[in-house]
């Protein structure tokens, strides 16, 4: 059965929707790496890229799976841009369903204890945090000092920071050096292939139903003209779809795609 898409659907949508992702062998190793830290309770993973490669897409892909299983308290920060960092620890404790303290040393007790009670009952606690390079150094250090809150063998916070390479840059500063030292796996995400690209655009058109009218030539001139980055790959790929149904055609060919470009990038 084929679906329907409306004016305002298309299969090449660019938010960070878990279901959609496609998982190229990079993604899944990073998954792999994250996924080890997590159960193993060894607390800090970071996820970096630059713009466009499908860190929060890959972040939301393990918080919805972190969050659906009933062990797991887990919640999500989307953009980090607290007053300042008691600010952030009462959010967190919040989304916790802990309640708010006049300190921040009293918040923090507050969070201790809770993750001592989830840990003793066998619970795993996750705190994602996307736009991480937003975080700063006194956000970073109070990340720090959740990662403070330990057993002899585990952490019991577990935290995933996904972020923009000004994160990496700035956790190469000797004043940095405290929290960097805390990262127990790191990835770096990187543009497609021509091949994932291909198999990318296959996979989304697969997800929505339609028949892929996207031949070896067209997707060619897609990877060059975008270097194979995801965001701007599907941005383009939406526009050819878009200006294919206007011209009535089944197929993008690469004056198409010029012509896409030129209206799009």
């Amino acid at each position: 059965m084929v679906t329907e898409l409306t004016s305002v659907d298309t299969p090449f949508f660019i938010s960070p929707s878990p279901t959609s992702l496609y998982l190229t062998a990079s993604l899944q190793a990073t998954l792999a790496k994250v996924r080890f830290a997590l159960n193993k309770r060894q607390g800090l993973s970071t996820i970096l890229g630059d713009v466009g490669l499908g860190k929060s897409s890959i972040l939301r892909y393990l918080y919805a799976e972190y969050a659906a299983h009933e062990t797991v308290t887990t919640t999500l920060v989307p953009t980090p841009t607290f007053p300042s960092e008691f600010a952030m620890l009462k959010s967190v404790c919040l989304d916790f369903g802990l309640a708010p303290r006049r300190s921040l040393t009293a918040q923090l007790e507050e969070l201790n204890s809770f993750l001592v009670e989830q840990y003793q009952s066998g619970r795993l606690v996750v705190l994602f945090v996307d736009e991480a390079q937003k975080l700063r150094f006194k956000e970073l250090e109070l990340i720090r000092a959740f990662l403070n809150f330990e057993t002899d063998r585990h952490k019991l916070l577990q935290l995933v920071l996904a972020g923009q390479l000004e994160l990496k840059e700035r956790l190469q500063l000797d004043s940095y050096k405290a929290i960097k030292s805390r990262v127990f796996t790191s990835s770096l995400l990187s543009p497609l292939t021509l091949q994932e690209t291909a198999e990318m655009l296959a996979y989304r058109c697969n997800f929505a139903q339609i028949s892929n009218p996207f031949p070896a030539p067209a997707v060619e001139r897609i990877y060059e003209m975008t270097g194979g980055v995801p965001r701007a790959v599907l941005t383009l790929a939406a526009l050819c779809y878009e200006m294919m149904g206007m011209m009535g055609t089944s197929e993008v060919d690469v004056d198409l795609v010029e012509s896409a470009a030129s209206e799009g990038l």
